[in-house]
């Protein structure tokens, strides 16, 4: 008899898990609050634009999660790649490679940071290092900033790392896990594969429902889950406002913090529920979404480093205030897939770091900032 596996939130993560699940015969029902699947990676439609929620970019693309999931179900997501991959602007200015693996492109990557020529052989054994990816696990506990430290003091390299720590994890690199950056950092690198899906962001999720709903799966919209149910135990499925859900398996794609509140403290256990409840919230992220009447940005992603300290450079999230010169990450949508934005026109995203539960007032006041230091690169804005 199939196992019966209820799953909690509608997610990338949660219909992809559906989907494998479904594909190995467990008869599974996705439940989903909401009245669209996709969470973080949904997307709205306005005067024939379609816009991304967030600000993404997917660094492993078709080799990476996405296209595993893809590879052994049937959504036939596409994406893609392009090369340079992005451009990088502000503090330097150049257009950054998909494949630094090559020694001559390292040295490249070196003389566009303007790293000094005295911090040439800790930056280079540096970036081997993150490339070869062989220092994960004894480098978990250790900040990424020490590591970092521990090759170079270059202030270039430091900015850039802390950069591209806040486009992976969205934390300063000091509260960044080294290890898990390197993880990151090497497969990125290994893949070459950084890019964009066909279709927009929320062809991820809808590719993911249509191989789950294709081998029985079911997702049920705007059902808000009450309770994971608990007997003896054991889980027996999950309660919701008028429905109860029977399960032999629950799986929760809602957060930690959420997980705990549904199951109870005697389900995970006082270590578990210790654990969740010291954990608090990486940085939020803020966007702009920008319909132009005509191109203005001619590369795929522009990568905005500002000027300053390169380890203070995000101290302004905990300071709850609006950074001088901000970091910018910024796709141009319709320069990957020009069915995102009508003939003619372009759809661009701009997105910064900012405190977690900013204020409307906060956020504004750093998207102000944002739009101000994209129209002075980009006067024509």
């Amino acid at each position: 008899m199939a196992k019966k596996v209820v799953v909690i939130g509608a997610g990338v993560g949660g219909l992809a898990l559906g989907a494998l699940l479904a594909q190995k015969g467990a008869d599974v029902v996705v439940l989903e609050s909401r009245d669209e699947v996709g969470g973080r990676c949904s997307a709205f439609e306005r005067d024939g634009f379609l816009c991304d929620f967030g600000v993404h970019m997917f660094s492993r693309g078709r080799s990476g999660p996405h296209g595993m999931v893809t590879g052994r179900t049937s959504g036939g997501l596409r994406w893609v790649v392009k090369d340079p991959a992005a451009r990088v602007m502000g503090r330097v200015e150049f257009d950054f490679p998909m494949d630094i693996r090559p020694l001559w492109r390292r040295i490249f990557l070196a003389l566009k940071l303007k790293v000094r020529p005295i911090s040439w052989l800790g930056a280079y054994r540096l970036m081997r290092a993150l490339l070869a990816g062989e220092l994960v696990g004894e480098n978990d506990r250790v900040s990424l900033h020490d590591f970092v430290s521990a090759y170079t003091r270059d202030p270039s390299v430091h900015l850039f790392i802390n950069c591209v720590c806040q486009l992976y994890f969205a934390i300063d690199y000091r509260q960044a896990s080294a290890g898990e950056f390197i993880y990151s950092f090497s497969h990125m690198f290994e893949d070459c594969e950084f890019g964009y899906p066909k279709g927009g962001c929320r062809a991820i999720p809808e590719s993911f429902r249509k191989s789950f709903e294709e081998m029985g799966g079911h997702v049920v919209l705007g059902e808000t889950v009450r309770e994971i149910a608990i007997k003896d135990g054991a889980v027996t499925g999950v309660n919701c406002e008028e429905n109860f859900y029977a399960a032999d398996i629950v799986v929760s794609d809602v957060g930690a913090a959420r997980t705990l509140d549904l199951a109870g403290r005697a389900a995970l256990g006082d270590e578990t529920a210790g654990r969740i409840r010291k954990m608090t919230y990486s940085n939020a992220y803020v966007t702009v979404k920008y319909a132009l009447d005509r191109p203005v940005v001619p590369y795929p992603v522009v990568f905005y480093m500002p000027s300053g300290d390169p380890a203070r450079v995000f101290d302004y999230i905990n300071q709850k205030t609006v950074p001088d010169d901000p970091y910018i990450f910024m796709p141009v949508p319709s320069n990957l897939d020009p069915s995102l934005a009508p003939p003619g026109k372009q759809l661009v995203i701009a997105g910064t770091a900012a405190p977690p539960r900013a204020s409307k007032k906060l956020s504004n006041a750093i998207l102000d900032r944002v739009h101000e230091t994209i129209c002075r690169i980009f006067p024509d804005f």
